[in-house]
């Protein structure tokens, strides 16, 4: 049946491949519209379920951009981040092939087949000014649809979204007595992560124009996306929403943001008093964190024994998929790790992307990688005071986004959870394209964004 499936789709990437041949932009544009509802197709009939679609697309929209001629016009966005990405990736693609042989391919796809692809297409062919705002008003658009979704959800019921197609366990999910929200996504995380990035991203930008009338209703729209957060019940998303807030608010929106986060602070007084003991206990159990802890405080030992860690892929889904593949549905039988690295046990899951990155690569890896994101995060700042409108809000938006991710991924595995990470690493190359389209005599002569504060 799959492979029915995949000569049907022939026609259908032609059309796709007609459409982007003049501009690979679209393509981009049109996966990022798209991620936010891939995980609809668990309910979606046989037919539409088409493995891969995503990479497929991304990589004839590469295919096009490198080798389709073209008269370019935009400068070669700022990536001064990619030298080190590609020590990562040459360390982490080495360190796959030696642990796993040729099952590496899986832990190299999850960790970086959008690290890689997506800014490659950008530097190819760079967003402009007009590729940019869809960007945000696509994201805008799909959040307020998706968010109310998940509160539907709430609404709808645990058996309700069984019978709509839905597993539990798998997709329907609880954290005490509650039922987590997954709006269009196959879990809660994912749908979590993407509402907090649009808020931080498309707040900024919206709150720079908020005369705009696409920005105006987003910002009256954006108590769903908040709602549709605390749905989830997904507390390192809250977490990292607060902390974005507050870069938002330190950096230019203090005027705007001082309401919002005195109302947020008391409106969370209010609803701990007013919740139910059950709901309280799910927000607030430390349980969770102290099982995740008695993992780390074992992984940190092994860590002088192991300076270049254990391979990239030996822990989370990339060691799933080497699992499945090996044993078939044998490694649904496997034990659980519970702080170790285990060959013949289903793979240890930190919780926690730096202690999975100092597991896998060691001290050096992670090293790399926190390189990574503070460069990004500089670059989005500067971005944000040296650029002027829709620009400055977005890249200051992304800094905010970045920020979150990095406190995000302290107790969650951020990087490998589709589609947060397609979209932080096509974020971080999008202010890269607008920090280079700024003209030298603009550099020069364009004095830091005035703080909107009071």
């Amino acid at each position: 049946m799959n492979s029915l499936l995949y000569v049907a789709a022939l026609p259908v990437a032609w059309v796709f491949l007609r459409w982007i041949w003049h501009r690979p932009q679209r393509g981009l544009l049109l996966v990022a519209a798209l991620v936010p509802l891939n995980g609809l197709l668990l309910i979606a009939p046989e037919w539409m379920r088409v493995d891969g679609w995503k990479e497929a697309m991304l990589l004839l929209t590469l295919a096009v951009a490198a080798f389709v001629p073209h008269g370019r016009t935009e400068p070669r966005p700022a990536l001064p981040w990619w030298s080190i990405g590609a020590v990562l990736c040459v360390f982490g693609v080495g360190s796959a092939f030696v642990t796993a042989g040729i099952l590496g391919i899986f832990a190299i796809k999850i960790t970086f087949f959008y690290f890689i692809v997506v800014p490659l297409i950008l530097y190819l062919r760079p967003f402009d000014a007009r590729d940019r705002d869809l960007l945000i008003t696509i994201m805008m658009v799909e959040s307020v649809g998706i968010a109310i979704f998940g509160l539907m959800q709430q609404g709808i019921g645990a058996a309700g979204l069984a019978e709509m197609g839905y597993k539990f366990n798998e997709t329907i999910r609880f954290s005490g007595g509650l039922m987590r929200s997954f709006g269009s996504f196959n879990q809660p995380f994912p749908f979590a992560f993407y509402l907090v990035t649009v808020l931080l991203v498309g707040g900024s930008v919206a709150l720079a124009a908020p005369r705009r009338f696409r920005n105006r209703l987003f910002l009256l729209s954006s108590p769903l996306l908040v709602a549709g957060v605390a749905a989830s019940v997904v507390r390192a998303a809250l977490l990292g929403l607060l902390i974005g807030v507050l870069v938002l608010a330190v950096v230019r929106y203090r005027r705007q943001l001082k309401a919002v986060l005195i109302g947020g602070a008391a409106l969370i007084v209010v609803a701990v008093v007013a919740a139910s003991s059950q709901a309280r206990s799910s927000l607030l159990s430390s349980e969770s964190l102290a099982a995740r802890e008695t993992g780390w405080k074992v992984v940190t030992r092994t860590v002088p024994s192991h300076p270049f860690g254990d391979g990239l892929g030996s822990t989370g889904a990339a060691k799933a998929a080497q699992l499945v593949a090996e044993l078939g549905p044998a490694a649904e039988k496997l034990p659980y790790a519970t702080g170790e690295v285990q060959i013949y046990g289903r793979p240890y899951q930190p919780d926690n992307y730096y202690v999975k990155l100092l597991i896998e690569l060691g001290p050096i890896g992670l090293w790399l990688f926190c390189a990574i994101l503070v460069v990004i995060f500089l670059l989005a700042l500067r971005g944000a005071r040296t650029m002027t409108g829709n620009d400055a809000a977005l890249a200051l938006g992304v800094a905010a986004a970045v920020l979150s991710s990095a406190v995000a991924a302290v107790a969650s595995s951020y990087f490998e959870i589709f589609p947060s990470d397609f979209y932080f690493w096509l974020l971080a190359a999008v202010v890269g394209c607008a920090v280079s389209q700024q003209s030298p005599a603009e550099a020069v002569e364009r004095s830091p964004v005035k703080e909107q504060a009071s």
